[in-house]
């Protein structure tokens, strides 16, 4: 059995309660030869569990039982996991997490490294104010010596294993010490949202609920997105480690940290978008704009419900956004998403990313910085402190931090004379300088910042070649209401409801749904509007729950009365249902709102002649006629009525119209030929069945002609005539 096997097998029996088996299992392999340390750890946990079952046995009573068997699964997942990144480490020595770990043996010595960071940083800023000659080769050497501290911290916070609570204090005020440079510190804190994505350890996860609080705006909310992401790669972990859940709880009672999470929300589901927004830009939008000379130089009735739900789609009063096809549609629709947060630069900077300075795991999460070494030398001597280019993408809030390295790179590139002429020529590009984000209001900076952390963890998951190093947490749906455990982070109404509403604009019915249904059961109800039961019904149409749909529609109704797409999709229900006597009623209540309404005059007049009302329903179809005389719906639904009630010269008339027109269906051809063989015109009426088989596969022509049998023998047609029919058309 593979190691990887070994701990899936484990993991199962763990999650199942099969604690004792699972214990067997690790004392097979965890020997005090292979990590005296886990060895010692599962020892004592194969002794406390002994112990409870023997106190159980003799009948002792212990209340705290229960909490204790939770945290011995708690501990034995943990171990489980340390054990297979031990056994990688000796297995795949190419993997850089095995490699890091062997050089820093799982020591994450905190001290000396905030020790010689902070000197790093005092030492550099007492060279910087040395005249600019002299202090060019020491700021060199310190920046390098302060990128291999940096990398040196990285990788031990991340290979740590076995994480106790002395570990979070000092990681604590490793990172919250203010004499290190707070760009590092977030670097720092991408070290423990991979480790904990590698193996769960609610010591980590512990010191990011700490940092949650914290009064920097980015360690605030690179250590909130960590958490979230982490939990949500996890939730069927949280419920073993009480001590977390109560951390978590805590995080409530501070409102800020509330509505961060709220934010956070949407930018985790608004990942889902990305790769949607890739493949449209690939496909649609960059070709489209290459294209551009400008940028270079009842079906019987015509009833088709499908077709209507997508014409009509969501209520225009939602203010939702609908796509468009011209150039100028394509463009409005990448600055909205723009504008929105959305990642539309995936694609563009996804083949920028061969840099060297991305072999380094830490750079992926790294925050823009123009000191790094690597941007620096992009920069004349002397021009530092000057406006550029580099200032501008410093500071727009839409490139994330990954990207804008990217950017400088692939500037780099570019020869240093028209390097140098292309920043002369932008020496304002930046009116608020490279400080515009931090400068901006409080909630902005940490939605921006937010928003391009996410982007970067985004881009090291699909793009890295440490990738697969990592389980990636974007492949899952990152909504919090879909676990219920993770719930309590979205206690917030107003979040709810500002998810439920991104839910539906993007398409996703059924948690929207489910997001709904929480709005419900709270007490105060306060965003369930009309509004909010017209999409939670439009939602329950789209999964093809109707009756669901009609209840939450009626309430809509009956908070808005005389609302035509309600009255309309109620409508549309009641015929999915086969009810066409309360389809009818709600469009006729409908016609009194819009007489002159063609389709839903269309609509009215369908469901009359499916309850055989005829001569109301050659009412409505002869008055679309008249209003619209190019319509194939109404010529289409007077052709068949025409033929149901026996007027089959009108019918003839009709359907020979309808053949001369475009878009012809082989439903119109069938028809037609049936109206042809009533008549007793043979050989005419072969010949459109013929036709009508040749627009469509087999099976559906014959499903077709089975559903038609009923109303050709109605209208004479013997059944023995019709089966031999069936060997004529063949």
């Amino acid at each position: 059995m593979s190691d990887n096997q070994l701990h899936a097998q484990v993991e199962n029996l763990l999650y199942e309660g099969r604690l004792k088996q699972a214990i067997n299992k690790l004392s097979g392999v965890v020997g005090s030869d292979t990590d005296w340390e886990l060895y010692t750890r599962l020892i004592e946990a194969e002794t406390a569990y002994r112990y409870m079952l023997e106190y159980m046995q003799q009948g002792m009573p212990d209340p705290n039982r229960e909490v204790l068997y939770c945290e011995l699964i708690g501990r034995c997942l943990i171990i489980n996991d340390e054990y297979r990144l031990l056994q990688q480490a000796i297995t795949d020595k190419h993997t850089l997490f095995a490699q890091k770990r062997r050089l820093y043996r799982g020591e994450i010595a905190t001290e000396k490294m905030r020790i010689l960071l902070s000197e790093n940083k005092a030492n550099l800023n007492t060279v910087q104010m040395s005249p600019y000659p002299e202090r060019r080769s020491a700021e060199r050497e310190l920046t390098q010596q302060h990128e291999q501290l940096l990398q040196e911290a990285f990788y031990r916070i991340l290979t740590k294993t076995g994480w106790q609570a002395h570990n979070r204090k000092e990681v604590i005020t490793l990172l919250s010490e203010k004499e290190i440079s707070v760009a590092d510190r977030a670097t720092l804190l991408g070290a423990i949202t991979l480790g904990l994505l590698q193996n769960f350890e609610p010591q980590k996860a512990l010191i990011l609920c700490s940092l949650s609080t914290c009064d920097e705006t980015i360690i605030s909310i690179r250590a909130l997105i960590g958490l979230i992401i982490a939990l949500t790669a996890h939730t069927k972990r949280l419920k073993y480690y009480p001590e977390l859940i109560q951390a978590v709880e805590t995080l409530h009672d501070t409102p800020e940290i509330m509505r961060r999470i709220g934010t956070i929300q949407i930018q985790l589901l608004r990942c889902r978008e990305t790769q949607k927004i890739d493949r449209k830009m690939r496909e649609e939008i960059i070709p489209a704009m290459m294209k551009n000379p400008h940028l270079r130089s009842g079906e019987k009735l015509g009833m088709d419900i499908i077709k209507e739900l997508e014409e009509e789609g969501q209520n225009p009063e939602w203010k939702a956004w609908v796509e468009k096809d011209d150039i100028k549609d394509k463009l409005d629709e990448m600055a909205k998403w723009q504008i929105e947060g959305a990642d539309v630069y995936m694609s563009t900077f996804s083949q920028l990313k061969r840099f060297p300075f991305f072999e380094n795991m830490s750079n992926w999460l790294r925050p823009f910085d123009k000191s790094v070494p690597q941007i620096a030398e992009l920069m004349p001597d002397g021009s530092v402190n000057r406006r550029t280019l580099l200032d501008a993408i410093c500071s727009s809030r839409f490139f994330c931090n990954s990207d804008k390295y990217s950017f400088c790179f692939t500037f780099g590139q570019v020869p240093p004379e028209q390097r140098e002429m292309l920043m002369q020529q932008i020496p304002e590009a930046a009116e608020d300088g490279p400080d515009t984000i931090s400068k901006a209001p409080k909630e902005q900076e940490s939605e921006t910042l937010g928003n391009q952390y996410i982007q970067d963890l985004y881009r090291f998951f699909k793009l890295s070649r440490h990738r697969n190093e990592f389980s990636d947490p974007f492949t899952k749906s990152q909504n919090l209401l879909s676990e219920e455990t993770l719930r309590p982070l979205m206690q917030n109404e107003e979040t709810i409801l500002h998810t439920f509403h991104y839910l539906v604009e993007k398409e996703y019915f059924g948690e929207a749904i489910e997001a709904g249904r929480i709005l419900e059961s709270k007490e105060n109800k306060s965003g369930c509007d009309a509004q909010f039961y017209q999409k939670m019904g439009y939602c329950q149409q789209k999964e093809c729950s109707y009756r669901t749909a009609i209840e939450s529609y009626t309430k809509a109704d009956i908070l808005q009365p005389d609302s035509l797409w309600t009255m309309r999709h109620i409508a549309q229900c009641y015929r999915l249902i086969g009810d066409f006597e309360n389809a009818l009623h709600y469009y006729i209540a409908a016609e009194e709102i819009a007489p002159e309404n063609l389709t839903l005059l269309l609509q009215t007049g369908e469901c009359l002649a499916v309850l055989k009302r005829y001569d109301e329903a050659f009412a409505r179809f002869f008055k679309v006629e008249y209003l619209d005389t190019n319509s194939q719906r109404a010529t289409r639904a007077i052709a068949w009525c025409s033929f149901l009630t026996g007027k089959d010269e009108q019918a003839q008339r009709y359907y020979d119209r309808l053949l001369q027109q475009d878009k012809v269906r082989h439903e119109d051809y069938t028809n037609a030929a049936h109206v042809k063989w009533i008549v007793g015109n043979r050989s005419q009426a072969i010949e459109l069945y013929k036709k009508a088989a040749s627009m469509c596969s087999k099976e559906q022509f014959e499903q077709l002609m089975k559903q038609d049998e009923k109303v050709l023998i109605e209208r004479g047609a013997s059944k023995f005539e019709l089966m031999l029919l069936r060997d004529l058309i063949e």
